[in-house]
């Protein structure tokens, strides 16, 4: 509830997500929330034209890049009506990256997605975070998590109750008491 937020030794709490965007911080949504309207590759277009500052001829081209990065190119002018669960998924990973983030918020990513699935959207963000992006990781699939984490923040009802290296956090006794009961 209170509290102030930093980025780049910069406040920014409180600033709308706008600005926050210029700033490099993008989020990706737990339900994908795509222009239903417009087509995958018109998608990326907007974070691109704005936060990137491509005009609409670079834009698609740079938008074509990122669809073929993650596997999305052949969609590229289909709506997201006709794209699969893990496909939203990727476009709403692929909408991040076109706005040229410095720091990605992944909201559960892979929540509801196979064991597979899981596994292509790891793969995703572990080619943004070699590119230099940093990753604050929502996730409840523990399996992700450790996989990806250099260091993990466990909360419980809302306390911050842990933090370390993953190695840390699977043997640390607060948070099997939470997890798992006494």
């Amino acid at each position: 509830d209170g509290g102030r937020i930093l980025f780049e030794g910069r406040e920014i709490t409180g600033l709308p997500a706008h600005r926050r965007t210029r700033l490099g911080i993008v989020r990706s949504f737990q339900i994908p929330k795509p222009f239903v309207s417009m087509t995958v590759l018109e998608n990326l277009d907007i974070p691109l034209e704005y936060a990137a500052h491509r005009r609409s001829d670079e834009a698609d081209a740079d938008a074509m890049e990122i669809l073929s990065a993650i596997g999305l190119e052949s969609k590229a002018h289909l709506r997201p009506a006709g794209l699969t669960q893990i496909e939203m998924r990727k476009l709403e990973l692929a909408r991040a990256m076109a706005a040229r983030p410095k720091l990605l918020i992944s909201d559960e990513a892979m929540a509801g997605l196979s064991s597979a699935e899981v596994d292509d959207i790891l793969a995703i963000l572990f080619r943004l975070n070699e590119r230099g992006i940093t990753i604050i990781m929502i996730e409840h699939i523990m399996r992700a998590v450790m996989r990806f984490s250099e260091r993990i923040v466990v909360l419980d009802a809302g306390e911050r109750i842990a933090e370390g290296t993953p190695e840390e956090i699977v043997r640390n006794p607060a948070v099997e008491k939470a997890y798992l009961g006494e």
